[in-house]
């Protein structure tokens, strides 16, 4: 259910090496710094929905499949949770997007605005086409209705 960046790894002391490589309907999670605060970004792997949360809120990665369940319904959170890895050059490039849209601007007592703002601009990641992109809203109502055009 979760794929970890190496950093994310580290930070729950998760031998990334170990991992298996996978990709699919997953969870990948990065750790971001703000002002010296660790942020997770929790991204579907299929839509880039974003969760953003302090990582002081989560010891274990059981709580951030609670945190999935609880705040994405639309989400068939499976009965165990495994962890992985997930290597695909787009998605990385996503999550590039991601960091140079949000870092800098603001704070990190901001989450919310954080996380509308990622979920609102659009990726060439969820592009069915060339020129089409799509946000990750979009792509939940997509996902929600068994379509996933962009993959």
């Amino acid at each position: 259910m979760i794929n970890l960046t190496n950093r994310a790894a580290k930070r729950f002391k998760v031998k990334w090496n170990e991992l298996e490589d996978r990709s699919g309907d997953f969870w990948k999670v990065d750790v971001v710094i703000f002002e010296r605060v660790p942020i997770l970004f929790i991204v579907h792997e299929y839509t880039l929905f974003t969760l953003v949360r302090r990582k002081s809120r989560f010891r274990k990665l059981e709580e951030i499949a609670d945190e999935i369940e609880k705040y994405c319904p639309w989400y068939k959170k499976p009965e165990v949770i495994t962890l992985g890895k997930n290597n695909n050059p787009k998605l990385t490039g996503s999550f590039t997007e991601m960091k140079r849209l949000t870092k800098g601007w603001i704070s990190p007592n901001d989450i919310p605005r954080i996380e509308l703002a990622i979920n609102k601009c659009i990726y060439t990641y969820l592009s069915p086409e060339p020129y089409r992109y799509g946000n990750p809203i979009e792509a939940v109502e997509s996902y929600v209705k068994g379509e996933t055009p962009w993959l």
